[in-house]
């Protein structure tokens, strides 16, 4: 079995941040050929070509953009070992936002795996509705933040899952004939709210909003206490709520992905360490 070799991944990354092969091998200090020799012998493992060279320098094929992630991330986590070893790795805080759409019985259990994976790492958690979470790491107020999208991400971008998306109501639900459908939701900044209400619309179904939660758990409990209809990823169905009754005839929803918005690049390297235990949750 092949393994991957550190000194051929810190001379690949080298290369790929400086754009050549010459500059590359003034950062790790070696000789051109020496860097050349490590590239092929990482392509022969990686069982295919990693870099485009040109007069104006190297770029990665799509293969080499792949490895680069996983690069930087063995990289870091290998100085981060080291550190620890000789007991000099400092504390670091990382602000973890994620969706309340989450999992809700698997958050302790996330929180805990990172816990045990990174005794150093000192998290600071946010829950609150995706939108805000993307607006507030966009600014860098959160260095990791798990979110659920409606829509495709940005490309190369993989979600770590995906989940249903249906109407729910609680079991002794029934909708007064001749009046609007009453609806649970979050505020209409959420997607799930601005999905639900367009596409009722769009089928001809009067609604009214009768109730709007702050949060996914006040979601939870005014549809199970037969407030109205609402919208929930699978996993956040709670017990005591089921699918809402076909006689209602409301349109067909389109699954949601959870996604990880990631540190920038250049971050800390307890940053990318807390990527990459985050994303071992989920493997």
């Amino acid at each position: 079995m092949r393994n991957l070799d550190l000194e051929q991944l810190r001379s690949f990354v080298a290369v790929v941040d400086a754009r050549s092969i010459s500059g590359g091998a003034g950062v790790v200090y070696r000789s051109q050929s020496a860097i050349s020799e490590q590239l092929q012998k990482l392509e022969a493992v990686a069982g295919a070509p990693l870099l485009l060279r040109s007069r104006t320098g190297v770029r990665t094929t799509p293969a080499g953009e792949r490895l680069l992630a996983h690069a930087r991330q063995l990289l870091a986590i290998g100085e981060l070992a080291l550190r620890d070893v000789r007991q000099t790795a400092p504390a670091t805080t990382v602000r973890l936002a994620i969706s309340d759409y989450f999992r809700p019985s698997e958050v302790s259990a996330l929180l805990r795996h990172m816990a045990r994976a990174s005794p150093q790492l000192r998290l600071q958690v946010t829950m609150a509705q995706s939108a805000a979470i993307a607006e507030g790491h966009a600014r860098r107020d959160y260095d990791l933040a798990l979110v659920m999208e409606l829509k495709p991400g940005r490309a190369g971008s993989r979600p770590l899952w995906r989940e249903a998306l249906s109407w729910v109501a609680a079991p002794h639900f029934h909708a007064r004939s001749g009046d609007p459908l009453p609806l649970v939701l979050l505020p209409d900044s959420c997607a799930v709210h601005r999905h639900a209400v367009r596409a009722l619309g769009q089928r001809g179904i009067a609604y009214s909003v009768a109730h709007t939660c702050s949060g996914v758990a006040g979601l939870q409990a005014a549809i199970a206490a037969g407030l109205g209809v609402g919208c929930l990823n699978a996993s956040a169905v709670a017990d005591g709520l089921a699918p809402a009754s076909r006689a209602l005839r409301l349109p067909p929803l389109p699954a949601v992905a959870f996604r990880l918005l990631t540190p920038p690049r250049g971050a800390p390297a307890a940053l990318i360490e807390a990527e990459a235990v985050l994303r071992a949750h989920f493997r």
